[in-house]
């Protein structure tokens, strides 16, 4: 029996700026802690952070991928935190990561301005989104 792994991907407003030395060590900081404990709960995703907005991808099992989700909408260096895609899927798709990491470049701006999440209004599918996610964490990574 294949296992079914949940994925939930979120929006958020940031209260950071991409540009500030000190907002910059904040999303490090970020990143640490969710590498940390995303490796406790077997939660793997990738968070991409880019003009002034958090889109993450989350997934595992449903109840740590929610406990972490809750936990995020509740950090106030988030605002307007909403859920763009929750599935259930056959396949994990961010394996190789606890917590991939996307910055902030003109050449991502160009690429995001392009891509299903740029329009959020319009709710791509929650596939599109999650494979325009990997497809951004695998050129971050090298």
């Amino acid at each position: 029996m294949k296992m079914s792994v949940y994925s939930l991907v979120y929006s958020s407003a940031a209260k950071l700026n991409a540009d500030n030395t000190a907002d910059r060590a904040m999303v490090d900081n970020i990143l640490a802690t969710a590498r940390r404990r995303n490796s406790e709960t077997g939660v793997t995703g990738a968070l991409l952070f880019t003009e002034g907005r958090f889109v993450q991808a989350l997934e595992g099992e449903r109840d740590m991928v929610r406990a972490t989700y809750d936990r995020i909408a509740s950090d106030p260096r988030h605002s307007a935190v909403e859920v763009l895609a929750s599935q259930f899927s056959d396949r994990r798709r961010f394996k190789e990561w606890s917590m991939a990491y996307v910055g902030d470049s003109e050449a991502l701006r160009r690429q995001f301005s392009a891509s299903p999440l740029a329009a959020l209004g319009s709710r791509p599918a929650g596939d599109a989104m999650l494979d325009f996610m990997l497809e951004l964490a695998r050129s971050a990574d090298g």
